[in-house]
């Protein structure tokens, strides 16, 4: 599913949005302004009956472990 995380430059507040290639420009639930920044996001993916965490650039060491919040990992 193509969900977004975004940043809006004028309240900056962080909202996510699912977003199609057919959709208009992106604009604030909080707000209403269109200048938004798309941020990077951490994805998940499940193989076989684990999920397996991946984040971009992190150094984290998560495996995919039980935790809510991938602030847990080293």
């Amino acid at each position: 599913m193509p969900i977004f995380e975004f940043r809006c430059h004028s309240c900056n507040q962080e909202f996510e949005k699912l977003v199609f290639w057919t959709d208009p420009e992106v604009e604030c639930p909080h707000c209403g302004q269109a200048k938004v920044e798309k941020l990077m996001s951490a994805c998940a993916a499940k193989v076989g009956q684990k999920y397996t965490a991946a984040s971009s650039g992190s150094k984290s060491s998560c495996t995919g472990c039980a935790a809510t919040s991938c602030s847990t990992c080293g």
